[in-house]
């Protein structure tokens, strides 16, 4: 993926065109931005074509040819308890969706059944196995604590979304190479779906894990057990960070799995090191709607550009730094 190409994660997806395209805000077709020329640079099959002469199946939660995300109704059960807060939880869901998943970088929005829809929340997918969903929530703030204390364990899912990493054509195209992933906190959750995809492409993975704000470290045994060599570090900001700039070396990609401060750590480390690897990363944008309209997501890019990172798929590195 070249550093400065940027592309909708939802693109000739069951997805596309989207609500954005209905009031010229499409992310990648310019027609459909409310220019007067094409310079999309897309080679795949015409957005806008799709749009005029394909319409999708009409939908009770969208309009006249629009395709939205599907909303289940879903029990869960609690497999772990991570921490007085953090909480490993598993569910089915209905095999199309379920299946749909299965792919790094995936998450979903979640609520109580009854609650209004902006108490949605979104959770990264840490693993699918057939129909069963397993994910992990930190119960901090009102939505989520909502999930876990309300007495019940009903729950709300809805989706599939997919541009839960930044960088995602890394993940989806690199093989028989040497990975560097590095995972902190609640980026553990999604490393180990990351992780999985890697392993199933003959890539050599290598992992240095720190607690974070969880206190634990939880996902080594399973990332064991994939074939990955993995180390663990009593804090990634004062030891971590360190190691990496003797590790880079020998790897061909890394990706970082936690919060935003632990991505510019690594990109630090990189520049420390002399090296300049390409690097994938979590993202943790504000999320609100997951489809590109509320703009709670919205980041600036280094060259003077807006874009909503829940539909936007880019490099971390042209992000501007917070």
């Amino acid at each position: 993926m070249h550093n400065n190409m940027s592309h909708c994660i939802d693109i000739n997806s069951p997805y596309c065109p989207c609500l954005l395209a209905d009031t010229n805000h499409c992310v990648s077709c310019s027609r459909l931005q409310g220019k007067e020329t094409c310079d999309c640079n897309w080679a795949g099959v015409c957005v806008m074509y799709e749009k005029h002469w394909q319409p999708k199946k009409h939908t009770s939660r969208g309009g006249e040819g629009t395709v939205v995300r599907v909303e289940v109704e879903t029990e869960y059960q609690v497999i772990q308890q991570i921490n007085q807060d953090t909480y490993r939880l598993e569910f089915n869901l209905p095999d199309d969706f379920a299946k749909s998943l299965d792919k790094a970088g995936s998450f979903i929005f979640m609520r109580k059944p009854g609650d209004p829809d902006f108490y949605h929340f979104p959770v990264g997918i840490m693993k699918v196995n057939q129909n069963k969903i397993q994910v992990v929530v930190e119960a901090v703030g009102p939505k989520s604590r909502r999930i876990l204390t309300s007495g019940d364990t009903n729950l709300l899912v809805r989706g599939p979304y997919f541009n839960g990493v930044l960088g995602q054509p890394w993940i989806d195209n690199t093989e028989n190479s040497r990975i560097l992933l590095v995972a902190g906190g609640m980026g553990q959750a999604p490393a180990l779906a990351i992780a999985s995809k890697l392993m199933k492409k003959n890539n050599k993975v290598t992992a240095l894990l720190a607690p974070g704000y969880t206190g634990e470290i939880f996902v080594d045994i399973e990332l064991i057990e994939l074939g990955i060599e993995v180390e663990n570090v009593v804090s990634m900001r004062r030891s971590g960070i360190s190691r990496l700039t003797c590790l880079f070396a020998d790897h061909d990609l890394v990706v970082s799995a936690g919060p935003d401060e632990q991505h510019y750590g690594v990109i630090d480390a990189m520049a420390l090191a002399g090296v300049n690897l390409p690097m994938a990363a979590t993202n943790n944008a504000t999320m609100c709607c997951g489809e590109g309209i509320c703009g709670s997501c919205q980041k600036e890019t280094s060259d003077n550009r807006f874009i909503r990172t829940c539909k936007v798929q880019t490099n971390f590195m042209n992000l501007v730094r917070d």
